[in-house]
């Protein structure tokens, strides 16, 4: 090889020295094909061993012992106990809805003399009006049940003397 130098610039033609030919074999493709098949399946084996967990000691659990026994071992919660022993008549349910609603009204009525009484103080106003909104919307709610279905008024009692939730 000649020496390039700057000034005469690339003037040899530079070869390039060839050396044993290599023969590139591709492998067997059913045979490598089986091979990674059964790493593969001795991977997923290894995975599911280690990742199996004993459930028979799991306190949260939603499918538990005592959910294939029926009736021997079930347990009622207080709630579904409360719902079965809920009065059927609708009329009695729309009774107790409307004593309990008055109480209410009663209540935020008594809670809006004694903030009109002390109209001055920052924010009475609002407070006041958010008063008298939800003593509206209860006696509305109350006229509504006199033409209720027994469907709502069984939903109604369940929300405010099983659940305890507020009515509005």
């Amino acid at each position: 090889m000649a020496p390039l130098s700057p000034e005469k610039g690339l003037s040899t033609k530079l070869t390039v020295t060839e050396g044993p030919k290599l023969i590139v074999q591709q492998p067997q493709k059913l045979a490598e094909l089986g091979q990674l098949l059964d790493t593969i399946d001795a991977f997923s084996n290894r995975v599911s061993e280690r990742s199996s967990e004993d459930r028979s000691t799991d306190m949260g659990g939603g499918t538990s012992g005592t959910a294939g026994q029926g009736t021997q071992g079930a347990q009622i919660s207080p709630r579904d106990q409360a719902i079965k022993n809920m009065p059927e008549s609708a009329l009695v349910l729309r009774q107790e809805l409307d004593h309990h609603i008055e109480k209410e009204i009663k209540r935020l009525e008594r809670d809006a003399d004694m903030l009109a009484s002390h109209a001055s103080r920052p924010g009475a106003a609002y407070k006041l009006n958010h008063l008298y909104a939800r003593i509206r919307r209860l006696r509305s709610l109350m006229h509504e049940l006199v033409e209720a279905a027994v469907d709502l008024l069984r939903r109604l009692y369940i929300r405010v003397f099983i659940d305890k939730q507020p009515v509005l």
